[in-house]
């Protein structure tokens, strides 16, 4: 599996194997996007695993902003 940033040359590619408890990961560049993708996994894990429906999206003057089930509990992307 590969990663790319589209704003720098951040990449990660990630080898699973089948029936392997772990897989390699080779990353490069300013951000570690594997690691961005991992801490991702977590904060899913911890809020329930939300599927797409829970989400929003709010566009306004002041830009953009994500939330989960309450546009009043937001983040900016």
């Amino acid at each position: 599996m590969w990663f790319y940033g589209l704003t720098d040359r951040s990449w990660a590619c990630v080898v699973f194997r089948a029936g392997a408890a772990e897989a390699r990961v080779r990353q490069a560049g300013e951000r570690r996007l594997w690691d961005e993708v991992e801490a991702a996994y977590r904060w899913w894990v911890g809020h329930g695993r939300p599927d797409h429906t829970r989400f929003g999206l709010t566009v306004g003057p002041a830009g953009q902003r994500v939330w989960l089930d309450d546009p009043a509990d937001c983040w900016a992307p």
